[in-house]
């Protein structure tokens, strides 16, 4: 076997290039991290930078519309409780007006008819007076014609009240 001492030696190496191309190369990538790479991390870094601002304004805008969104469910629940408060209020005013309405037409067809009862009877009163007037002429007729003779004030009213008694008691035994 071979060392690896021995390949170095085989394979004719040029010391002074290696060495030359390596200072080269150490220039090489420092001047490139100099004027290259620092200019284009110092570009990553403002573009890291934002990109996260931009996350970060997203992320509130994210929590605004949140918020919004909450206070806004909120404003309609209540404004749903409210539409339903005032509805309720409306019917129950509705009733208490229907109500108030019957109260009313009840109270007034009671007087109507307390009215016409009492039109009824002062009628009824009428008609009675009437009647017995009636019958008290037709009684003072009957009874001349058939007394023919005029008879004095109290037994004209005796024959009265007891012709008309008479009358009443026939009347009402129908």
């Amino acid at each position: 076997m071979v060392g690896p001492l021995e390949v170095l030696s085989q394979m004719k190496l040029q010391w002074h290039w290696i060495l030359s191309q390596t200072v080269a190369f150490l220039i090489l990538y420092w001047l490139l991290r100099k004027f290259a790479f620092a200019p284009i991390q110092q570009i990553l870094r403002e573009r890291e930078e934002r990109v996260r601002k931009v996350i970060e304004d997203a992320e509130r805008q994210r929590a605004e519309v949140e918020r919004l969104r909450e206070e806004y469910e909120r404003h309609l629940a209540h404004i749903e409780e409210e539409a339903r408060a005032k509805l309720q209020e409306a019917m129950q005013q509705a009733y208490q007006a229907r109500d108030a309405l019957l109260a009313d037409a009840r109270e007034q067809a009671e007087r109507i008819l307390q009215r016409a009862q009492e039109q009824i009877a002062l009628e009824r009163e009428k008609l009675v007076v009437e009647l017995r007037d009636f019958v008290v002429d037709m009684a003072i007729r009957i009874a001349e014609k058939v007394i023919k003779r005029s008879l004095d004030r109290t037994a004209h009213h005796e024959l009265i009240n007891d012709i008309i008694e008479k009358e009443l008691r026939e009347r009402s035994a129908h």
